[in-house]
């Protein structure tokens, strides 16, 4: 009997939350591997093919590459480009507005697409959004109405450090955390604001600068690996402006656009 293993990514051969999974395929009497991708991981990157290789292993790679290249998007994007793989979500009106007015809270989707949104927040690591998006909607980015097995993180970019502690957001902490992404000018410079948030609940983490790509970077450390960017406006010119963006997804009434950057 061949016993075979269908993976789409590499099997590991270091040490790191688990064990190798090299080890535990040779232990298990495996003849052959069918892998789709080669690791990119420092750690792995080729090392996986050999160990087993070693041991008289076959091994293929590059079967369903394209198809296991999608799977792992998000763990791609955080090894090669070191942040997350990044969604930008928008809500707009049939004239193409996000919003009746700068600062104005305007529900513009039906209950229905509002469901979508919660399915596409409980496939993701982390939701963010802009302190501005939290002073005017005060958001709570949960996942209501469908099931997610893992805590969600919530995210909220503030490079001036202005989002308040009593925001709805950090009275929902047992749903999982909240990170507040700062820089660490503001975070000197306006220590009591930093402190009533941390006493909230929050997590501040410090960019080494005011950009959002400098944001995204620190949250890879936080193990966010996909992130929901849901707003406002400003956040998702910065994503543009930065070129950021893996993923678009628009929703209006009519329909809903889906764009692969």
């Amino acid at each position: 009997v061949l016993f075979r293993s269908y993976c789409t990514l590499e099997p590991c051969a270091h040490h790191g939350r688990t064990g190798p999974c090299t080890e535990r395929i040779i232990a298990a009497g495996i003849r052959r591997v069918v892998a789709a991708i080669e690791d990119p991981f420092p750690l792995v990157r080729g090392r996986g093919f050999a160990a087993l290789r070693a041991r008289g292993i076959d091994v293929s790679e590059g079967v369903e590459r394209e198809a296991a290249v999608r799977v792992n998007q998000p763990f791609l994007t955080s090894v090669r480009e070191g942040r997350p793989f990044v969604i930008v979500k928008a809500a707009v009106s049939a004239e193409g507005c996000i919003a009746a007015a700068p600062g104005v809270r305007t529900p513009l989707t039906s209950a229905a697409a509002n469901r979508d949104v919660q399915f596409l927040r409980a496939s993701v690591d982390a939701v963010a959004v802009g302190a501005h998006t939290v002073l005017v909607d005060d958001p709570v980015l949960t996942v209501r109405d469908v099931y997610r097995e893992r805590p969600l993180t919530r995210v909220v970019f503030d490079r001036r450090l202005t989002t308040s502690p009593t925001a709805r957001v950090f009275g929902t902490l047992d749903t999982g955390p909240v990170i507040v992404v700062t820089t660490s000018a503001a975070a000197a410079d306006r220590a009591a604001a930093r402190e009533a948030l941390e006493r909230a609940g929050a997590t501040v983490v410090r960019a080494p600068d005011g950009s959002l790509a400098s944001a995204l970077r620190t949250l890879v450390d936080h193990a966010v690996q996909s992130v929901l960017v849901e707003g406002g406006a400003a956040i998702h010119a910065a994503a543009w402006e930065e070129q950021v963006v893996d993923y678009v997804r628009v929703r209006s009434e009519e329909h809903t656009s889906e764009l692969q950057s």
